[in-house]
């Protein structure tokens, strides 16, 4: 049996419906990158708004959640699932260099991005993550 640091490792869970993603689009960041936009809210402001739903019960327990918006367009869903394994494993060592959580975010992906390699596509989304976390920060005045 293998013993997990419960502090190094991050629970990521995803958004499950358009009620969710309506959230982050409508309430959350937005940044646009060359082959994608990410749109972010902080996980508070996001359980907030949940709250606020009287028939809405969904128990969410989570570090970091994350949404993919791929259209169909984008390549097969055998593409598809890459990019979105891609995506998810840079952002679990994402957190876990800095130690950055409690956001929720969607990514909006576009065709070119699968011309990308997978560190390409890592310093593109770190370069953009922390953009919208900078904004945030200086936004409500959050001192690191």
């Amino acid at each position: 049996m293998h013993s997990f640091d419960n502090l190094s490792r991050c629970n990521i869970e995803h958004l499950k419906n358009s009620y969710e993603f309506n959230l982050v689009f409508t309430h959350g960041m937005r940044f646009h990158k060359d082959f994608m936009t990410i749109h972010a809210i902080s996980l508070y402001d996001f359980l907030t708004h949940l709250k606020n739903k009287k028939r809405y019960n969904r128990q969410i327990c989570a570090d970091m959640l994350l949404g993919f918006s791929i259209n169909k367009k984008v390549a097969k869903a055998c593409k598809r699932n890459l990019l979105r394994r891609r995506i998810k494993a840079i952002m679990r060592d994402f957190v876990k260099e800095c130690e950055t959580n409690n956001f929720a975010f969607v990514f909006v992906c576009r065709k070119e991005i699968l011309e990308l390699s997978f560190d390409n596509l890592k310093q593109h989304i770190n370069y953009v993550v922390n953009k919208l976390i900078n904004t945030w920060n200086k936004k409500y005045r959050i001192q690191p």
